[in-house]
């Protein structure tokens, strides 16, 4: 479970990406004019979901899944991919600042 300073830290991640080239390249409508949100799925591991109060302007639908292994030290926290299920972005536990 994350602490509330984590769960900052990880909507701060979050705005991050969408705001980011990488986003608007990975995710572009089709006629260039922007990022196309129906696009994007984001899946959040249900570990830390029950917390999850990340607001949502965009309307992306959020994916509850089982995204570590048991023994997983390095949790991806949450993972944004496409219509064809290609990963996009992971963010890791490990990855978020300290």
């Amino acid at each position: 479970m994350l602490t509330p300073s984590e769960y900052t830290i990880l909507y701060k991640e979050l705005d991050t990406y969408l705001s980011s080239d990488a986003c608007k390249t990975s995710f572009m409508k089709s006629d260039q004019s922007g990022i196309d949100y129906d696009n994007i799925v984001l899946y959040i591991d249900e570990a830390i979901c029950e917390n999850y109060a990340y607001p949502n302007p965009n309307k992306i639908k959020d994916k509850v899944k089982v995204l570590n292994g048991k023994n997983d030290f390095n949790k991806a926290l949450a993972v944004f991919k496409n219509k064809k299920d290609e990963v996009q972005k992971t963010i890791k536990y490990f990855d978020l600042p300290k």
